[in-house]
């Protein structure tokens, strides 16, 4: 049945509720004998379709039209019932479509609207001879995040078998279906499909150059942007992708030509600038990336991300206090992991150790499987004279990754501070054989293998091998690593090598460490090896960590 004529049947049925009976055959006797006990809320329905004014008017339609049904119906009032009921949901869909289309699927309402709209397409698809256009709504529903990708593709693939579209509706559809497929060939068939029935969309071909990038096939995403742009020289989004194609492919000066660009025609855009910001950023052009920053904000204000990049801007130009300022109305927004982190290194930077401590162990409890935290904290531990908690938040880290370098090398080196010379020559090989060519970790091997008081660790002949490479490595020219070239040669027996390179040392006037270099060329000379054991004591924090405000009290999973 047509729509007008359905309208026509519901104005017609109306029209006999609200006459009066004259009729033979409406008699009380007729009435009574009709074994319809839904026909009430039927008509109720019908007579509700045709005053409704909104959307609470369509609520109760839907609601009527159910009861009707589940009440009973003869035979051709339940298939008009039925076939209202699913006009009246897609209605009713299509009006709710547009509440999501217009804000963040993110929202918890927009989520509950969401459920609705589904369940009632999902009544419709299962009547006779379904409306197409339902498969299409519940593919479009079903692709968004928090969605069903397989639900989504046995929509929009019924939606595509229907044979009276139009060849923008079946673009559209192929676009959407390209993103939820799992099959990248067939994804990329899909867009191709999209940009021949819509040559003129420069849409299509953009999503599908989103999609190349995404795949990390940059050229050939740079490739699709080209051709987009040469159809549309004027396109800001076709720009802006171009630029941060560019700038994955480390096109540094290419890239910002492309933002530039895209600047000029759309001013109040706020990715140009935030990506700008980012390449000034890592090419340590801080302030340049800070006032790329202050016009994200000034387009986006409060932006969590844009807050926090500048916040590193600020603590990489030593502004400080400018930084944690950032970082702490972020975290006024959102306790986000990386605001916390970000407030740990900024404290760290301003001599306020245990304030960093206590923003770190709170993070890493948070997140107990980020070897990363760990690590940072096990760092902070280790500056702020507190090296057995360094060795146990090193250890930790291992036990997550025991082939981890940094942690191998910066627990060697507490062990060694610590004077647990064995340990620490333990650490430091095992980091030596995952990074042969690391200078420092060589030099602090060599120098416990040739300088330690105890017997059963020290090693002459294996301690010049490993100062001799890590010379080479500097090309002879640090004092430090020269000194322990010396106390190397020495601990074997070779004292005019050790008196040579310890007088290299002592000439190249390293002066935090003359006074050190000299009295170790004095000892070559007397004959004797240099023998060193540090032995750092654990301190407390000496003051105590601030109280979290309420905002960082509790870092989130």
């Amino acid at each position: 049945m047509s729509g007008w004529k359905k309208i026509v049947a519901v104005v017609a049925v109306v029209g006999l509720l609200t006459t009066s009976c004259e009729n033979a055959f409406c008699d009380e006797a007729a009435v009574e004998t009709v074994e319809n006990e839904g026909r009430a809320d039927f008509f109720e329905a019908m007579q509700t379709k045709v005053n409704a004014k909104g959307l609470q008017d369509l609520n109760r339609v839907v609601a009527l039209l159910e009861t009707s049904l589940s009440k009973g119906l003869d035979l051709e009032d339940a298939e008009f019932a039925e076939q209202m009921l699913s006009d009246s949901m897609m209605e009713r869909a299509s009006v709710l479509m547009q509440v999501i289309n217009t804000h963040s699927i993110l929202n918890p309402k927009v989520q509950q609207v969401r459920r609705l709209v589904v369940s009632d397409l999902r009544s419709v698809l299962a009547y006779a001879d379904p409306p197409a256009q339902a498969n299409y709504m519940l593919g479009r529903l079903m692709a968004l995040p928090g969605g069903d990708r397989r639900e989504a593709l046995r929509a929009l693939t019924a939606y595509l078998e229907a044979g009276d579209l139009r060849p923008g509706e079946r673009a559209e559809a192929y676009a959407l279906r390209g993103r939820v497929q799992v099959d990248e060939t067939k994804s990329l068939a899909d867009f191709d499909q999209a940009v021949t029935l819509a040559p003129n969309n420069d849409g299509y071909r953009l999503i599908r150059a989103v999609f190349l990038r995404g795949r990390h096939k940059l050229e050939e995403a740079l490739a699709e942007v080209d051709i987009l742009l040469d159809h549309s020289p004027d396109d800001a989004n076709a720009l802006i992708l171009q630029g941060e194609v560019l700038r994955e492919l480390g096109k540094m000066e290419e890239a910002l030509k492309s933002f530039d660009l895209a600047t000029e025609l759309a001013p109040q855009a706020p990715s140009p600038f935030q990506n700008r910001g980012e390449i000034f950023r890592e090419q340590e052009k801080y302030e340049e990336a800070i006032s790329q920053f202050n016009q994200v904000l000034e387009r986006q204000p409060g932006g969590l991300m844009p807050l926090l990049h500048r916040a590193q801007a600020y603590l990489f130009s030593d502004q400080n206090e400018e930084a944690l300022a950032d970082v702490e109305l972020a975290l006024e927004k959102q306790p986000l992991i990386a605001a916390h982190r970000l407030r740990a290194e900024i404290l760290a930077k301003m001599d306020r150790l245990p304030q960093a401590i206590d923003e770190m162990e709170r993070v890493a409890e948070a997140m107990p499987e980020q070897s990363e935290l760990k690590f940072q904290l096990a760092v902070y531990y280790g500056y702020n004279q507190q090296p057995r908690k360094a060795i146990h938040a090193f250890s930790e880290v291992l036990a997550m990754d025991e082939n981890n370098f940094y942690a191998l090398q910066r627990r060697g080196d507490t062990y060694l501070n610590l004077g647990e010379h064995a340990a620490a020559v333990a650490d430091l090989e095992a980091a030596s054989k995952l990074q042969p060519e690391d200078s420092s970790v060589l030099n602090n091997l060599a120098w416990v293998l040739a300088t330690s008081p105890s017997d059963e660790v020290r090693n002459g002949e294996r301690a010049v091998e490993f100062a001799l490479k890590a010379c080479e490595l500097t090309s002879y020219g640090m004092p430090h690593i020269l000194s322990t070239l010396a106390a190397a040669y020495a601990e074997s027996g070779d004292f005019d090598s050790a008196i040579k390179w310890s007088q290299q040392a002592v000439d190249q006037e390293d002066p935090t460490h003359s006074e050190q270099l000299a009295k170790e060329l004095a000892s070559y000379k007397q004959q004797n090896p240099w023998r060193e054991r540090q032995t750092i004591e654990e301190q407390s924090q000496v003051t105590e960590p601030e109280e979290p405000s309420e905002e960082q009290a509790e870092v989130p999973q």
